[in-house]
């Protein structure tokens, strides 16, 4: 499937663009810091392995960025194909709604009966 990165080159995503490269260059620099900072403790584990961690941000830092972009691009490849009187009652991405639980039935218990309307009267007192 063919996708039109065209909306990339729009001023707010080339400010993404930049934002993220400018963090993932940070990040590298901040992790060849953190290796002279183990080397010169002569090799220090703990050092070392802050520069992996911010090795390891950078780079997740672009995939993410590269995957939101391709999300997008596929998104609204899909809002495209689809005219308008046709529009899909669903976003394009499915997205999991939370439905709360049904509250469970009391199953005719006294006690519990009476301990739901001793709660009811409370509401209300304090509707009041």
């Amino acid at each position: 499937m063919a996708r039109s990165y065209g909306f990339a080159r729009k001023p707010a995503w080339v400010t993404g663009h930049l934002l993220v490269l400018a963090a993932a260059v940070t990040m590298g620099f901040l992790g060849h810091w953190q290796l002279d900072v183990s080397n010169s403790k002569h090799f220090s584990l703990q050092n070392f392995g802050y520069a992996l961690q911010w090795w390891a941000f950078a780079g997740f830092s672009i995939v993410l960025w590269g995957k939101i972009i391709r999300d997008v691009a596929g998104t609204s490849k899909a809002a495209r194909a689809v005219s308008p009187r046709e529009a899909p009652a669903e976003p394009p991405v499915a997205y999991r709604r939370y439905v709360p639980p049904a509250p469970a039935a009391s199953a005719g218990d006294p006690a519990i009966d009476a301990y739901n309307a001793y709660l009811r009267d409370l509401a209300r007192k304090d509707e009041r």
